[in-house]
């Protein structure tokens, strides 16, 4: 099995947890824990947690709640990377498996307008309807990787790319 193929499963796997943890963020109202709206285009104080780059302290209710949704941004970032190594590795492998990349740079796309929707709903104050559309993108874009790992999986057994 190729490094690429590890890399997808990875990408898979970290997507996977992200959206449980997001989820987890959504039913538990803690997605205030890191500022209140801003009403502008930058989302409350995003990159930082209520003035800081610190892991917030979970003593206390908000803390707990900021740790929450400190902890969901950390791992939206950590997808971004392994997604960005998963493009990279794959773009390298010779032959390229051209149908999973194709697949991959959807994901990258997808990923992109996924920060844009996570900011909307951080703005408009957990707007159900942004929230919804934030998880409905969340799920293409965990579809569109799994297609990728299923992709890569049959084109390195057929020997195709």
């Amino acid at each position: 099995m190729s490094a690429g193929r590890y890399f997808v499963y990875a990408t898979i796997l970290s997507t996977f947890v992200l959206i449980v943890w997001g989820a987890y963020l959504t039913a538990g109202d803690f997605g205030q824990g890191c500022g209140q709206p801003s009403g502008n285009a930058i989302s409350s104080d995003w990159p930082y947690c209520n003035g800081s780059l610190a892991v917030p302290n979970p003593s206390t209710p908000a803390g707990y709640a900021a740790l929450i949704e400190y902890m969901h941004r950390t791992l939206s970032v950590l997808v971004g990377v392994v997604l960005v190594a998963t493009v990279v590795a794959v773009s390298r492998m010779r032959p390229r498996p051209t149908k999973a990349f194709r697949a991959l740079l959807l994901s990258g796309v997808l990923l992109l307008v996924q920060v844009g929707l996570g900011n909307i709903v951080v703005n408009t104050g957990l707007n159900a309807i942004w929230t919804a559309v934030h998880l409905g993108n969340a799920v293409a874009l965990f579809g569109v990787m799994v297609v990728s790992g299923v992709l890569i999986r049959s084109e390195e057994k057929a020997g195709t790319y």
